[in-house]
């Protein structure tokens, strides 16, 4: 029998008695403060992924307020999403080894008053990037004042390296959501480790699902928690609520989450912030509005900037140089020697465009054309979101039944399907079409998460199924950043050719209707383009695992069922 004030070995890690201020397991079993712990580290999850996408349906009011046009700069703008996915993808990889060498406690507090630091800051972005110093008259603006000429000084080096860098408001808000991500983004293998500890077998794939559900959830319902905010109070209010609920998650964390340590093995710094910086100098130079930043005419175009790019070949190539010698990698370029892992990675990637040019589009299509609130875009929105857990689940039965291949390119089918769709919405398309295409396309995202998260963890050895959860999950999201930069660079060409039509080069803000015209073209464009890149996706989806024996397919709804739900 073991005594209540003994800790219990669980995954590796030492879980509850002296030091640890609870004990979690008992004879295997989870006390009152273990089930507490479980549910303050999902629910930290679940707040964090929230804010993922909760600003999509928030765009249109949040560029007016850093004096952005959404339709003219939707390069610009853009970053405020791609800021925080850029955050996630610098911070996953390193997390959960941080947190094992740190402990779970330390590492999670840390991340949390990270993302409340970035929460504060979003807020305070637009008067501390005002073209005038803060008033220190008051006591806010006397608050800011000290930050502001260092601020502007910054955005004078950018400027001479020739980034646009002509609203410091919009800049330092996309900081702030890089800020923001940077604790997000960890918590979420923070969050695994701590399930890890406390449930051990065939349990630790339930306590992971959960995990990963409650990610998916806080995915889901963001666009809509942003829009009914934005609509009730105004957009600062998504970032200010955070903070009570930050501070209740750490009160209660102090006593329940666990201060379990596992094994110490090296942390790969070099490697995260070599990708890091390969990825941030891609996604500048892919394009960015020059001349004319105030109308899409003649003479604003959208240009691919070469010092960034060899910059971030650069870097790119020492970061596979580093990963070849590293014992621990942050990504382990073994993996791509398996053909099974090496699609699943493309297939991330390609699904990575496919659902950001859908997240990003959606709620923009119905306000900017339209002129819907913000909760209309994201209920628009919700349409898509809703069904990738329905999608999920049937994907999972579909790759146990007949393997991962054909789940894989029916997914990939049905989101090209989705899009292409979208492409032919007209400018105000009647709730069938538009219900039939964000159906289509939610229940294809859904159904590719896991032949992907299959075949990587069964081509990966069992020692680096970690490692392959997590390099899956940020080839993902490179492609919501690179597919993102990409698409608003196009959109930018595509609309300066447009409106080359409009007499004089009018201003799209100031020629009516055809600015509508010329809008609705640009969106469809986008989504015919994207429909046709996730129709590539479906040759790597057809090189996926197969499986070769009836106890293969066993051991692969094993895998899906411990690992897949992390990976939504």
């Amino acid at each position: 029998m073991t005594r209540a004030s003994e800790p219990v070995r669980v995954g590796g890690a030492m879980v509850g008695g002296r030091g640890d201020g609870a004990t979690h397991v008992v004879d295997g079993r989870l006390t009152s403060a273990g089930r507490l712990a479980l549910v303050v580290v999902c629910g930290a999850v679940f707040l964090t992924a929230l804010d993922q996408y909760v600003v999509v349906t928030a765009l249109t009011y949040m560029a007016t307020d850093v004096n952005v046009s959404i339709s003219t700069q939707p390069d610009r703008i853009a970053w405020i999403v791609s800021g925080y996915i850029l955050g996630y993808v610098v911070a996953m990889p390193l997390m959960g080894r941080i947190a094992d060498v740190y402990g779970r406690w330390r590492v999670f507090a840390l991340c949390l008053g990270i993302f409340a630091v970035g929460s504060v800051l979003c807020v305070l972005a637009p008067p501390l990037g005002a073209p005038i110093g803060p008033d220190t008259s008051t006591l806010g603006g006397s608050l800011l004042a000290p930050f502001y000429d260092p601020i502007q000084n910054l955005f004078g080096l950018l400027r001479r390296l020739g980034v646009d860098a002509s609203s410091p408001s919009l800049d330092l808000l996309v900081a702030a959501r890089f800020l923001q991500a940077l604790g997000g983004g960890a918590l979420v293998p923070v969050a695994m480790a701590v399930a890890s500890d406390l449930f051990g077998g065939r349990r630790r794939g339930l306590a992971l699902g959960l995990v990963g559900a409650v990610a998916e959830a806080g995915g889901v319902l963001g666009p809509v928690w942003g829009a009914f905010v934005t609509n009730a109070w105004g957009w600062q209010w998504i970032f200010v609520l955070n903070l009570p609920l930050v501070a209740i998650l750490l009160f209660v964390g102090f006593f329940a989450v666990p201060r379990a340590r596992g094994a110490r093995e090296p942390i790969d710094y070099i490697g995260a912030l070599l990708f890091g910086i390969s990825l941030l100098l891609l996604t500048v130079g892919l394009g960015q509005q020059t001349g004319g930043a105030d109308s899409l005419s003649l003479s604003a175009h959208a240009s691919l900037d070469p010092r960034f790019l060899g910059g971030a070949a650069v870097f790119f190539i020492l970061f596979v140089v580093v990963e070849l010698w590293r014992r621990f990698p942050v990504i382990s370029p073994a993996l791509f020697r398996r053909p099974a892992f090496a699609s699943a990675a493309v297939l991330s990637l390609l699904v990575g465009v496919a659902l950001i040019a859908t997240l990003f589009l959606i709620p923009i299509y119905v306000q900017t054309l339209d002129n819907a609130t913000p909760l209309a875009g994201g209920l628009a929105l919700l349409r898509v979101t809703v069904l990738i857990p329905v999608g999920a689940l049937a994907g999972g039965w579909l790759s146990s039944r007949y393997g991962c291949p054909p789940a894989g390119a029916l997914g990939m089918v049905l989101i090209a399907a989705g899009l292409w769709l979208m492409h032919l919405w007209p400018a105000h398309p009647d709730q069938l079409h538009f219900t039939a295409a964000t159906v289509i396309a939610g229940l294809g995202f859904g159904l590719v998460i896991a032949p992907i998260s299959t075949s990587a963890l069964t081509a990966s050895p069992a020692s680096q199924s970690g490692t392959a959860a997590s390099v899956i999950t940020l080839l993902r999201m490179s492609g919501m950043i690179v597919g993102l930069a990409g698409l608003m660079s196009y959109a930018l060409q595509r609309g300066r050719a447009l409106a080359a039509q409009l007499p004089g080069g009018v201003s799209l803000d100031q020629a009516g209707q055809a600015a509508q015209t010329i809008l609705h073209q640009v969106y469809s464009d986008i989504f015919g383009i994207t429909a046709a890149i996730a129709l590539v996706g479906v040759l790597p989806a057809l090189l996926l695992w197969r499986r070769s024996s009836a106890t293969q397919a066993v051991s692969e709804a094993e895998e899906y069922r411990s690992f897949v739900a992390p990976l939504a």
